[in-house]
């Protein structure tokens, strides 16, 4: 059944009854009021392709609570949750409250879950619009391999075309067990020659039964093959342009390999939707998002730069290492512990480095040095004094020498306070318009991190601490806004408060608890030392996950962790949440974690030797 007779049938027999509860926060204070509150789903009627789905309402802490005649337990906020079985079809839901006096409320929803693709009839010949690739459009150079697909009626004979390539070329049919259990799924690849050219046409299919019986269709991608106007010069532009490591992506975006900067020159070798492929190397290709791309003249030169002298030098809050190049060339950076060390691949750089030059003023850098990786990969090894790295950034200077500015550590001066005087960026996740995830009783996960962060505020200027908030209210700043108040805030380190939750898809009693995330190695001993505070609270163990490609994880100028408090998702967890002595618990046990950090890491200033007296000894 499709799914707009799927849409009729239910709208026909399973009419959507008139909610006959109160849907607003203030129901929630009603101590005496039978309420019923229906947190998700968030709509009478919800189309999905998926089996199952989480409920999460709430009512009076005394009531009774049922989900399709189930009774559920009901935690002592009034939260109730559950996971819905979804069959193919129509799926009534009936959440019900009753109240110790035998009142009731009852809200009626439906699920509509439309058919999973099913293999293809063999008696009708035909070719489905789904699994079709290219599904965006390809640009191809000299032995890319383009490889296509498509789902059909299975048993049959099929072909690709691409105009002025080449016509007839077969594809084979996948066994099911490879194809997720469907037949008629069809694949074939085509490798790109030398002599290829052309610009913008569809793959055209075919599935042939006979001579007299066969069925066409096109990808919604188009192919362009260009060996001879490949490879090109690339200059990038934009606001904090960054490369990804491949085409996938997620909620978070693609994984990235770094940001560079503006002015870069990168080559690229082919394109695939919206981003553009970049060489690095001879053995690494990145992705770089067609917005930060200007395509410069074909006839543009490779980007190519003979490293020359290194120098370390430094400064009050900064050492800093530069290297001579003639061309801004993109590079990536990594961080090193035991010992530490920050590592910079330059990407089309040949060393001519015939020597290094450290002053004395470059006291937080044990070394440099350098390694011809390969012909076209140069590597920086910075190895670090500081037993913590406490970041650095990467630009480049008086036109195109490279430098890289590595952050010394913080030095406290009062035993008292080893906060005095450090600059803490704290960042209340979400809000505007993105509250961020539900809780059942209605709790939004953007005024709970805000409740916490403005405890957070006033406990660490008590301790002398300068802080920085990405918001005070309501308000949503975007990612790039609060990145950039982070780097121009001068901050020593960053903590950015969240709440968690499992998906719709997922039972919220199965999953409760603290975590710590960070995305570099050298910020790990951070995330593991808020980890341990929090989980002194009594909450349970989500984990420390590393590699976490969230924004304000990504910058390498600072110490930063992203702190995920509790799952409002899950009752027990919400309760703690939804309680402001709990998040200024929580407050407070991220001051100890920082006072920590500060206390392991930093260095204590020495104190004044002492002079004697004139005419006297000193006492």
């Amino acid at each position: 059944m499709s799914r707009p007779v799927l849409l009729l049938f239910a709208l026909l027999f399973f009419p959507v009854a008139t909610l006959r509860a109160q849907t607003s926060a203030d129901s929630l204070k009603q101590a005496d009021t039978l309420f019923l509150r229906v947190v998700i789903p968030s709509a009478d009627t919800i189309l999905t392709s998926f089996s199952r789905h989480r409920i999460a309402a709430s009512t009076l802490p005394t009531a009774k609570a049922f989900i399709n005649e189930k009774e559920v337990k009901v935690y002592p906020s009034g939260a109730f949750v559950g996971l819905l079985p979804l069959a193919v079809g129509v799926n009534p839901l009936r959440i019900a409250v009753r109240s110790e006096t035998g009142d009731s409320l009852v809200r009626d929803m439906f699920f509509l879950r439309s058919e999973p693709p099913k293999t293809s009839s063999r008696d009708t010949l035909t070719i489905d619009s789904i699994m079709m690739e290219p599904s965006q459009d390809v640009w191809l150079n000299k032995d890319d391999i383009l490889e296509v697909r498509f789902k059909g009626s299975p048993g049959y004979e099929a072909t690709f075309d691409i105009e002025d390539v080449e016509s007839g070329m077969p594809m084979r049919e996948l066994p099911s067990r490879e194809a997720g259990g469907l037949e008629g799924v069809y694949v074939g690849r085509y490798k790109v020659r030398e002599t290829d050219q052309t610009r913008g046409v569809p793959v055209e299919f075919r599935l042939k039964k006979s001579f007299w019986s066969s069925e066409g269709a096109i990808s919604r991608g188009r192919v362009w093959m260009l060996p001879d106007s490949f490879p090109r010069v690339v200059e990038v532009v934009g606001r904090r342009p960054f490369l990804n490591a491949g085409l996938g992506t997620d909620r978070l975006g693609g994984a990235k390999l770094g940001y560079i900067p503006a002015g870069v020159l990168v080559t690229v070798t082919g394109k695939v939707g919206q981003q553009y492929r970049v060489r690095l190397s001879e053995s690494m290709e990145a992705w770089l998002p067609q917005e930060f791309a200007r395509m410069l003249p074909l006839d543009t030169p490779m980007p190519h730069s003979l490293a020359g002298s290194i120098s370390a030098t430094g400064n009050n809050s900064y050492d800093v290492v530069t290297v001579s190049l003639v061309q801004k060339l993109p590079f990536t950076s990594d961080q090193q512990v035991n010992p530490n060390a920050i590592l910079v691949d330059v990407y089309g750089a040949t060393s001519n480095t015939n020597w290094i030059t450290h002053h004395l003023s470059a006291k937080g850098i044990e070394s440099v040095k350098w390694n011809q990786i390969s012909h076209d990969q140069y590597r920086l090894t910075i190895a670090l004094n500081h037993r913590q790295h406490w970041g650095y950034d990467i630009d480049y200077n008086n036109g195109s020498n490279l430098r890289i500015r590595v952050r010394r550590p913080p030095v406290f001066v009062s035993q008292d306070s080893v906060l005095k005087g450090i600059t803490v960026l704290v960042d209340a996740g979400h809000g505007g318009d993105n509250n961020g995830a539900l809780g059942a009783t209605g709790a939004l996960e953007m005024d709970l991190t805000l409740a916490v962060a403005k405890h957070l505020d006033s406990l660490l200027t008590v301790k002398g601490a300068r802080v920085v908030m990405t918001r005070t209210g309501s308000e949503g700043p975007t990612m790039m806004e609060r990145t950039e108040k982070v780097l121009t805030s001068g901050a020593h380190v960053l903590v950015s408060i969240h709440c968690n939750s499992t998906g719709e898809l997922a039972d919220p009693l199965n999953v409760q608890g603290t975590s710590t995330y960070y995305r570099y190695i050298g910020f790990k001993p951070l995330a593991n030392i808020m980890y341990d505070k929090m989980l002194e609270l009594g909450l349970k163990q989500f984990g420390v996950i590393g590699s976490f490609n969230f924004a304000l994880n990504a910058p390498t100028q600072l110490p930063n962790v992203l702190l995920e408090t509790a799952f409002v998702s899950h009752p027990e967890d919400e309760m703690l949440l939804i309680d402001d002595t709990f998040r200024q618990k929580i407050a407070q046990q991220a001051v100890k974690g920082l006072e920590e950090f500060f206390r392991t890491y930093a260095e204590q200033k020495e104190p004044p030797a002492a002079t004697s007296p004139p005419g006297g000894k000193s006492k």
